[in-house]
């Protein structure tokens, strides 16, 4: 039962991200700007999504940087590093 709240909810929140989205972009008034940017809603609806986009690419772009700065090397096997034994063949039952 809570589980078909939560969808509900989600859909009814998507829907209506999607009015507003599309209300921003090509229906709302050119003449109201921003006091402080003076950019008007459409500019907004356009740069707030091209700013999320991008700052979490970077974002996956550090997380994977920060995994291979921190993640300690390989072990070499023995074909790579000569100076290591080799492990004998045939040591196995049979």
């Amino acid at each position: 039962m809570r589980d078909t709240l939560w969808g509900a909810l989600l859909i009814v929140a998507s829907v209506t991200a999607m009015i507003v989205y599309f209300w921003a972009l090509f229906l709302s008034p050119p003449d109201i700007t921003d006091p402080f940017l003076g950019r008007t809603i459409s500019e907004w609806a356009i740069l707030i999504p091209v700013l999320i986009f991008v700052y979490l690419f970077l974002f996956v772009m550090a997380w994977i940087g920060w995994a291979m700065l921190t993640t300690p090397p390989t072990l070499p096997t023995p074909e790579e590093n000569p100076a290591l034994p080799k492990e004998k063949e045939g040591h196995g039952k049979g």
